[in-house]
């Protein structure tokens, strides 16, 4: 496995202050004469860390059933996609790695309601990357979209289904690419949305090891609330 890093590159003008600032200062300690401690060399400016994986889905809504202005139609989908990205942010992309399974909690699923938390958690190896994480240092999202389905009357959100696509890859021992997709089943309160159901499919696509046979596709697996 091969991982990269950034490199920082300093801007020309301040590589030019700090080349005449040094220059400066050895003249300074020529003039004071002997007896001073020996110069010491400028320690290397250290890289800049990579940014964490975050989640930021492309949202839509793409179908309303009810009355409900358009001009709010962006709006909502918006707010239903934050719930979202919350959820796939705690359960799958954010966090460090490798990292134990029993790090997955109740916290891996804000957003959902207290009975969707726990049939959620018994199956966390398709709502969370817990029975992974041991096994990666670290995830790089590729894509994630959010289509939502909306449910109103008189002007009013009153439900709604959202169809959720993850992709993201898992770097270290376990390198492959993760596909979660499926339906969220939504209802509003009073300052946002809540998970009250799920359809979730996970499929996992080993990266190919150059010192084994090709093996065979993979066959995706679903949880169901």
């Amino acid at each position: 496995m091969t991982s990269s890093s950034t490199r920082h590159r300093w801007p020309t003008s301040l590589r030019v202050a700090t080349a005449l600032t040094a220059a400066a200062l050895s003249s300074t300690l020529a003039l004071t004469g002997c007896g001073g401690e020996p110069d010491k060399p400028a320690a290397s400016p250290s890289p800049s860390p990579t940014p964490a994986a975050t989640v930021k889905s492309a949202t839509k809504l793409v179908h309303v059933q009810g009355r409900f202005p358009k001009s709010r139609h962006q709006a909502v989908a918006t707010n239903v996609a934050k719930v979202i990205d919350r959820w796939l942010q705690a359960a799958y992309v954010g966090g460090d790695y490798p990292r134990e399974t029993s790090t997955f909690t109740a916290k891996s699923f804000p957003g959902f309601s207290k009975g969707t938390i726990a049939r959620a958690g018994k199956q966390m190896t398709l709502m969370s990357n817990a029975t992974i994480a041991p096994h990666i240092d670290g995830v790089e999202v590729v894509a994630s979209d959010v289509h939502v389905d909306l449910l109103a009357n008189n002007n009013y959100p009153v439900g709604a289904v959202a169809r959720v696509r993850l992709v993201y890859d898992t770097t270290g021992e376990r390198e492959s690419r993760q596909t979660v997709r499926g339906t969220l089943d939504m209802v509003p309160t009073k300052t946002s949305w809540a998970v009250f159901g799920f359809n979730i499919t996970r499929e996992e696509k080993l990266a190919p090891d150059p010192s084994s046979a090709p093996s065979a596709s993979p066959s995706p697996s679903g949880a169901k609330s």
